[in-house]
């Protein structure tokens, strides 16, 4: 049985795995959108998109991964006249939760690649907001290297931790709205700045008039990545 329960979409025969993170107070269905777009655009690939499990606190009707009013109860992280650094350590102080959620993540996606019969060097993990935050960590801290992650309005989860616990060293492509001012665009640079600090191998694409949402230019990003 598996870790979560989920949705997939299959594309051709499926030659490589993408793993698409939903984010907080959403669920599979809510990026069905983009899962739909994204799938249109890709070759001989399976989507597959895990269920979180747990009812989110700020509307029970949706889920989260893991909850952010236990470090920031005022929601500070979507105040425009929070800093930079305040955003960041907000985020930072919630690293042992993430660490959590990635390693069943990476549980999650050892059952899924059995299933599918598709190897890390073909796999692949996407995801938005605190999907994109889960993609990031467990991407780092996966025991053997996969093919690409992809992380659309995402930022920088439990740096701390996370920077002493890197394992494997994936392509990134960061994927960001300017207009965002749930996943504040300003705290965009201050996470590329901390791939550039680790060294990682990356790429960034940024989208005029994009609030905290995906858009069909974006998926098209997310396949030229994962066809190539």
């Amino acid at each position: 049985m598996s870790l979560f329960d989920n949705k997939y979409y299959k594309v051709g025969n499926p030659e490589k795995l993408v793993i698409f993170i939903h984010g907080y107070n959403g669920s599979p269905e809510a990026i069905n959108y983009a899962v739909q777009s994204l799938s249109g655009k890709l070759n001989n690939a399976v989507i597959v998109v895990p269920r979180a499990p747990y009812k989110c606190e700020k509307d029970v009707d949706n889920l989260q991964w893991l909850s952010f009013y236990k470090e920031d109860p005022e929601v500070r992280f979507r105040n425009p006249e929070a800093s930079i650094e305040e955003i960041w350590d907000i985020f930072n102080r919630l690293g042992d939760d993430f660490a959590h959620v990635a390693k069943q993540m990476n549980e999650f996606i050892d059952d899924q690649q059995k299933k599918w019969n598709i190897d890390d060097r073909h796999t692949f993990i996407m995801g938005f907001s605190q999907g994109a935050m889960i993609s990031i960590y467990t991407a780092l801290i996966r025991k053997n290297k996969i093919a690409g992650c992809i992380d659309v309005a995402g930022i920088v989860a439990g740096s701390s931790n996370l920077e002493k616990n890197i394992v494997s060293r994936p392509k990134f492509l960061l994927l960001h709205g300017k207009d965002d001012a749930t996943v504040q665009y300003k705290t965009f640079a201050k996470t590329v700045s901390w791939f550039d600090k680790m060294q990682l191998d990356f790429k960034v694409s940024v989208f005029e008039n994009l609030a905290h949402r995906m858009n069909d230019d974006e998926m098209q990003k997310a396949a030229d990545f994962i066809n190539s």
